[in-house]
Parts: structure tokens; C-alpha cells; sequence
């Protein structure tokens, strides 16, 4: 649900006008690659067009050599959503850890992309970790193996730019395996006797490639 930075290219490249299509696909994660701005059809903030370079960030794949792209940077959790969510109801209920419901959890505030229009682009070489839902689907995900590629997929309306290990367009990352249980405050499943909770899949962005 989100992009995890690990150890990245030291800053983003910046923060970009995404196109409007897109918006709703956005989960954190996915290849972002850039297009002209069409003033046409795209809405876009005043800054985008008046003070330029007129570009915006399609969900797609990479699909030539030095075309620039990064991994997108906002989704559904952490500072993807302005004030965080409020978990609860009734008490032990609606945490969402483990094998508890999510039904009592209540996000707080809108997506930052839904506010702005845009997005954060990170496309410098480094290690990135990215959730099982920036992925096309849960069998990618969880069956890559150490040194596959990773690559953007086709956007098509709905898996658009979605991570994938089998071959579409150009390479963007390396696979390095699969995190579980991260918290270094909280009892662990493992810990408690349960099994591993996978969080998240770390990868190697390559960056952009002549």
C-alpha cells in the first residue's frame, strides 16, 4: 500500500503532475514514466503549465532505452495520507495486523496526490521496498526470486505500471527477496508464535539506462 524507502538514491527527483487517469490506479510502487503535459484534456495546478517544463507522469511501462521513469511515491499509508488512520472501534478490533479485520479502520484526511494533483517520483538508483499490491499480481509477488527483473507493465486501465517479472518493455529494478516482520517496537507475528507477516518486497531500481 505503499513505497518503502530503504536505503534510496538520496531525494526524489521532485514532485510531478500526474495524469488524471492515473490517479485512482495509484497505490505507491508503480512505474511512473514521464509524457508531455496534453493542456488539452489534463487538468493540472497553475505551476505545472505556467512555470514548466509542461511534462506530467503516466502510469505505464518503460518502453525505450532513456526514457525517464522512477517509482511513484504516494499511496494509502504512512505520509501518502495527510493525517495517518484512526484504528479501533471496538476495542482489540480493526487493526488490521495479522489475521484482524480492517473493518474499523478510518482513513484520516485525503490521499496528498488528491490535494495536489501530483505525485512524488523517485528515480535514482538505490534500494526500495514496494507492497504486494504494487505488483500485477499476488503470484509475482510472491514467488520472485533473487536477481529476476522487474519491469513496469502496459497501462491498460487497470494494472497500469504495475510491477511484474515477466518480460514487458524495458528492465527498472532487480528483485532481491521478500521482508517480513520489520518492527523493531512491536512483539513480531513470529515472536508471538504466529507465522511471518511478508510486508514487502525489496528491490534494486536500476535508474534510467543508455
Amino acid at each position: 500500500m505503499a513505497l518503502k524507502l530503504l536505503q534510496p538514491g538520496i531525494e526524489p527527483l521532485g514532485q510531478f503532475d500526474i495524469e488524471d487517469d492515473d490517479v485512482a490506479n495509484v497505490v505507491g510502487g508503480e512505474v511512473g514514466v514521464f509524457q508531455a503535459l496534453n493542456v488539452a484534456t489534463d487538468l493540472y495546478a497553475a505551476d505545472v503549465f505556467t512555470v514548466g517544463p509542461s511534462i506530467h507522469v503516466s502510469i505505464n511501462a518503460v518502453t525505450n532505452d532513456g526514457e525517464l521513469y522512477g517509482l511513484v511515491d504516494e499511496g494509502t499509508t504512512g505520509y501518502g495520507t495527510l493525517f495517518g488512520t484512526v484504528i479501533g472501534a471496538t476495542v482489540g478490533k480493526g487493526t488490521g495486523f495479522g489475521a484482524s479485520s480492517t473493518a474499523g479502520i478510518v482513513v484520516v484526511g485525503p490521499s496528498t496526490l488528491r490535494g495536489s494533483g501530483k505525485v512524488t517520483l523517485w528515480t535514482k538508483p538505490g534500494l526500495y521496498g514496494a507492497t504486494a499490491d504494487a505488483f500485477i499480481n499476488t503470484t509475482q509477488f510472491s514467488t520472485a526470486t533473487l536477481n529476476d527483473d522487474v519491469f513496469g507493465t502496459t497501462a491498460d486501465g487497470t494494472n497500469d505500471g504495475k510491477l511484474r517479472t515477466t518480460t514487458n518493455g524495458q528492465q527498472v529494478a532487480l528483485f532481491l527477496g521478500r521482508v517480513d516482520d520489520t518492527s523493531l517496537v512491536s512483539t513480531t507475528n513470529a515472536a508471538a508464535g504466529g507465522d511471518a507477516q511478508v510486508e514487502y518486497a525489496a528491490l534494486y531500481l536500476l535508474g534510467v539506462q543508455k
